[in-house]
C-alpha cells in the first residue's frame, strides 16, 4: 500500500509540474509583447507623437540652401550652406547686409522691413567658382 501511495504522489506532482511549467511559459510569452508594446509606447511619446495643440513652425516654407536659425519682427538669422557665396542681396522682405560674401556655415542677419506674419524673405546669391543667379525664399511666422 504504500508504495502505491508513492506513485499517485508522483502522479499527482508531474501533472502540477507540467501545469506549472505551461502556467510560466504563458506568463513568459505574455510578458514580452507587454514589454515590447511599451518600448514602443515610450520611443512614440518621445518623438512627440501624442502632443497635442503644437506651436506653428516659424519658419515654412523655409529656406533650401541656408538654415534657418531665428527670427524677430527686425531680424532674421540664416547661416550659410556649404559653399562659398557672394554677391548676396535681399530682393523682397528685407534690406541686404553690409557684407555680401559669406563661407560655409557663416551666420548672415537681415534686416527685416514692415514684418507682419506672414513674412516673406527671399533672397539672391551666387556660389563661388559655379553657377550665378540663384534665389532663395522662406515664409515667416
Amino acid at each position: 500500500m504504500k508504495h502505491l501511495l508513492g506513485k499517485e504522489k508522483k502522479l499527482v506532482l508531474g501533472e502540477l509540474m507540467k501545469k506549472g511549467q505551461a502556467a510560466m511559459e504563458y506568463l513568459m510569452t505574455y510578458g514580452w509583447a507587454i514589454l515590447i508594446i511599451i518600448v514602443v509606447v515610450a520611443a512614440l511619446y518621445a518623438m512627440g507623437v501624442f502632443k497635442i495643440g503644437r506651436t506653428t513652425v516659424p519658419c515654412s516654407p523655409c529656406f533650401s540652401y541656408f538654415a534657418y536659425v531665428d527670427h524677430n519682427s527686425t531680424h532674421l538669422v540664416l547661416k550659410n550652406g556649404a559653399r562659398d557665396i557672394e554677391n548676396f542681396a535681399v530682393t523682397a522682405g528685407g534690406t541686404t547686409p553690409a557684407t555680401t560674401t559669406y563661407s560655409p556655415g557663416d551666420t548672415i542677419v537681415i534686416p527685416l522691413t514692415g514684418y507682419s506674419p506672414p513674412h516673406t524673405v527671399t533672397v539672391s546669391y551666387d556660389i563661388v567658382g559655379g553657377t550665378a543667379g540663384h534665389t532663395d525664399s522662406g515664409t515667416l511666422h
